[in-house]
C-alpha cells in the first residue's frame, strides 16, 4: 500500500500538471487553432456546391484597365456601361465591389450615378468609413454620394497573428455587410468562419468572366444571378485566406472580389462554421488535462498509456470532424489534445523521475551486496529472480591473499577492519571497472566472472587485463602498508579458468545467490592455490593463453594435474609486456622446452636462466625438481 504523504504528493503533482497544461494550451490556442481550422475546412461543407450558379464574377483585369486612359480611379463612365448592360440583361442584383470614395471626371461621374438610379436591377455599392481608414474628404464624399444609396460594408475581417481573412465580417449599428445587403430578404446572416472552397485553386466555383468582354456575353449567362464587380489585379485588393495554410501563398491568396462571392455564397446557403464559446474551449481544455492525468497517474503499463492516449486523441479528432461537416461546429482542435499530452507528459515524467530515484537507491544500496551487472539487470526486468540455471562460457577468476588471517589474529579489530576493507575496496573497483560480475567476497577472497550475465565474447582477454590489473595494486598497495604502517601484507594469488559453468540464481525460495558451478569453477580456485607451490601471483589455464595472449606475455609454468580433475592442465604465468625482450625470458623458454621434451641438457639450461635472473621462482622450482631426479613439466597437486 502506498503511504498517505505519497499519494498526497501524487495529487498534488497530478494537479500542478494539470494546470501547467491548461495554461499552456490556453496560451497556445490562439496562434495553433486558426491554423488548425484552416485545415478543418477541408471536412466543411462547401456552399457553392448549392449556390454556385446563383453567383457571377465580372473581373476587371489587367487587359480591362489596359482599355482606358488611365488606371485610377476605374474609369466611372465604364461601370456605368457595364451596370446597363447586366441590368439590361436581367441579372437579379449586381454587387459593386470597388470604393467610390472621390470624385473623378464630372461627365463619367454624372453618367455613374445616373446609370445607378435608372437601374432596375437593384445595385449594392461598397460602403466603407473612418474606421476602415477613410480620410476625412473621403468619408465625408462617401457619406453624401454612397450612403444614401443601397451599399454595404466591405471591411474584411482579418486575424491578428497573421493577417489571414479567416471569419465572416460583422455589422455595424446602421449598416449592414456587404453581402447581407446584396442577400436582401434571405437568410439571416452567418457567424463563425468563412467556408472557402479548394476548387479555387485551380478554377473558381463561381463563373469569372473579363469585365470587358461583359458586353459581348449571352444574356442568360447573368440573367436571374448576382454580379459581383471587381478587381481580379496582381497587387491590388488582394488578400491571404486559410487556403495558404493548405496551398501555399500564391494560391491562397484571392482578390477581394471573389472572397465577398464566397461569403454571399454562404449567406445564401445559410451554412456556418461557428467555433466554440471561449468557456466552452476553457472546459474542454481542463477536461482533458485532467483526464489524461488520471489516467497516467495510474499503474498501468506505460505503452498501454500512451496507445490509449493516442487512441483517444483520434477518436476526439474524428468526433470533431463529424461535428464540422454535419454540425457545423468548430470545436478546438488543437488545444484539449495538447492539454492531455503535456498533463500526461508531465505526469509520466514525474512518475519516471520517482520510478528512477526508486530504482537509482536499490541499485546503489543492491550494488553494495551484490555485483553491479546483476543489479543492473534485475532493475531493467532481463534477469529473472527465479531459482535455476542455465550453462554458459565463462570465465572465473579467484583471489587469495595470503597469511591475512594469521596477520588479523595480530592486530587489533578497528586495523583489521581499516586494512581489509581498504584493500577489498579497490579490487571491487578494479573488477567492476573491468566489466566481471562479482560472485562472492569471503574474508579476504574475491571471486569473479566473466561473460554472465552479459556476453563476453573477448572474455579471456578481459580477464588477464584484470589479472594484471589486480597483481599491480595488491603489490603497490603491500608496498606502501609497510612502508607507511609497518604491516607485512602477503601477496595476492590470483587463479584463472575458462571453461563451461551453470550459471544462475541458487539457493532456497527466501534466499539465492547468482553464482556459478562446475568444474570451471573448481580449477580456478585451484589455480589460485596452484600459486603458492609454483611459486608464483597469477595462474592462467590453457584455455585463457588460447584465447587472451594477445593482452600480455605468457610464459609456461608447468602442467598440473590437479586435485579433482584426471588430465592434465597446461598453466602459464603473466609477465608485464616489457618483459616481452628480456633475455631471461627467452632463456626460460628455451629450458622450459628442454624440460617438457625430458632433455638432459634441462638442468643447465634452468641454470643459466638463474644465472641472469636469480629470484625466478619458477626456475628455481623446476631446477630443484631436476636434481631431485624428476622429468618433464608435468606436476600432481594435491592440496587446494
Amino acid at each position: 500500500m502506498t503511504p498517505a504523504p505519497a499519494r498526497r504528493h501524487r495529487r498534488l503533482q497530478a494537479l500542478a500538471a494539470v494546470f501547467v497544461a491548461a495554461v499552456s494550451a490556453l496560451a497556445a490556442a490562439p496562434w495553433l487553432e486558426p491554423r488548425a481550422g484552416d485545415l478543418a475546412l477541408a471536412f466543411a461543407p462547401s456552399p457553392e456546391t448549392a449556390v454556385a450558379d446563383q453567383i457571377v464574377v465580372a473581373a476587371i483585369t489587367e487587359e480591362t484597365l489596359a482599355g482606358f486612359p488611365y488606371r485610377s480611379p476605374i474609369d466611372r463612365a465604364f461601370l456605368a456601361g457595364l451596370i446597363e448592360r447586366l441590368n439590361a440583361a436581367g441579372a437579379r442584383a449586381i454587387g459593386l465591389d470597388i470604393l467610390i470614395d472621390q470624385p473623378s471626371d464630372p461627365q463619367k461621374d454624372a453618367r455613374f450615378f445616373q446609370a445607378l438610379d435608372a437601374s432596375a436591377t437593384p445595385v449594392v455599392l461598397a460602403l466603407a468609413t473612418r474606421d476602415d481608414g477613410l480620410t476625412d474628404h473621403q468619408a465625408g464624399y462617401v457619406a453624401r454620394a454612397i450612403a444614401p444609396r443601397p451599399a454595404g460594408l466591405i471591411a474584411l475581417a482579418r486575424d491578428e497573428i497573421d493577417g489571414v481573412l479567416r471569419h465572416l465580417p460583422g455589422a455595424r449599428p446602421g449598416m449592414a455587410t456587404f453581402a447581407q445587403v446584396l442577400a436582401d430578404d434571405g437568410p439571416e446572416m452567418p457567424s463563425g468562419r468563412i467556408l472557402y472552397s479548394r476548387a479555387i485553386n485551380d478554377a473558381s466555383p463561381f463563373p469569372v468572366y473579363p469585365a470587358h468582354l461583359i458586353a459581348q456575353l449571352p444574356d442568360d449567362w447573368f440573367a436571374g444571378k448576382t454580379v459581383l464587380i471587381g478587381t481580379d489585379l496582381p497587387t491590388i485588393d488582394r488578400h491571404p485566406t486559410p487556403m495558404t495554410t493548405l496551398d501555399g501563398s500564391a494560391a491562397g491568396t484571392l482578390p477581394g472580389v471573389f472572397i465577398h462571392a464566397h461569403i454571399l455564397a454562404q449567406t445564401l446557403s445559410g451554412l456556418s462554421l461557428r467555433p466554440l464559446s471561449p468557456l466552452a474551449v476553457g472546459i474542454a481544455i481542463l477536461a482533458a488535462a485532467l483526464l489524461a492525468a488520471v489516467a497516467f497517474s495510474t499503474r498501468a503499463a506505460p505503452r498501454h498509456l500512451v496507445l490509449g492516449l493516442a487512441l483517444t486523441l483520434v477518436a476526439y479528432l474524428a468526433l470533431a470532424s463529424m461535428l464540422i461537416a454535419r454540425a457545423g461546429i468548430l470545436p478546438p482542435l488543437i488545444a484539449p489534445p495538447l492539454a492531455a499530452v503535456v498533463a500526461g507528459g508531465l505526469v509520466a515524467l514525474a512518475r519516471w523521475r520517482a520510478d528512477h530515484a526508486d530504482r537509482s537507491f536499490l541499485r546503489h544500496a543492491f550494488a553494495r551486496y551484490v555485483s553491479p551487472s546483476v543489479v543492473e539487470r534485475i532493475a531493467s526486468g532481463r534477469l529473472r529472480l527465479a531459482l535455476g540455471g542455465e550453462k554458459r562460457e565463462v570465465t572465473y577468476l579467484f583471489t587469495d591473499l595470503e597469511g591475512f588471517t594469521s596477520l588479523s589474529e595480530r592486530l587489533p579489530p578497528n586495523e583489521v577492519a581499516d586494512l581489509l576493507n581498504g584493500y577489498l575496496d579497490r579490487m571491487c573497483d578494479l573488477i567492476t571497472e573491468h566489466g566481471a560480475t562479482i560472485d562472492k567476497i569471503i574474508g579476504d577472497a574475491v571471486v569473479c566472472f566473466f561473460g554472465a550475465p552479459n556476453d563476453d565474447p573477448d572474455q579471456a582477454e578481459h580477464a588477464l587485463a584484470l589479472a594484471l590489473a589486480l597483481d599491480v595494486f595488491a603489490e603497490t598497495h603491500r608496498a606502501r602498508q609497510l612502508e607507511e604502517k609497518g604491516i607485512a601484507l602477503g601477496v595476492t594469488r590470483i587463479g584463472v579458468h575458462r571453461g563451461e559453468a551453470v550459471i544462475g540464481n541458487f539457493g532456497g525460495r527466501r534466499f539465492f545467490d547468482y553464482t556459478g558451478i562446475g568444474d570451471t569453477v573448481n580449477t580456478a580456485a585451484r589455480l589460485e592455490g596452484a600459486n603458492k607451490y609454483l611459486g608464483t601471483r597469477i595462474l592462467v589455464s590453457e584455455t585463457i593463453a588460447r584465447d587472451g595472449a594477445a593482452a600480455c606475455v605468457l610464459r609456461p609454468a608447468a602442467t598440473l594435474v590437479l586435485k579433482g580433475r584426471a588430465s592434465a592442465l597446461a598453466c602459464f604465468e603473466p609477465r608485464p609486456t616489457e618483459d616481452a625482450q628480456a633475455d631471461w625470458l627467452a632463456a626460460y623458454a628455451a629450458a622450459f622446452a628442454r624440460l617438457d621434451a625430458h632433455s638432459e641438457e634441462a638442468q643447465a639450461a634452468f641454470e643459466a636462466v638463474l644465472a641472469l635472473k636469480p629470484d625466478d621462482p619458477l626456475a628455481q622450482l623446476h631446477l630443484e625438481r631436476l636434481r631431485r631426479g624428476e622429468e618433464g613439466a608435468t606436476l600432481t597437486l594435491g592440496g587446494k
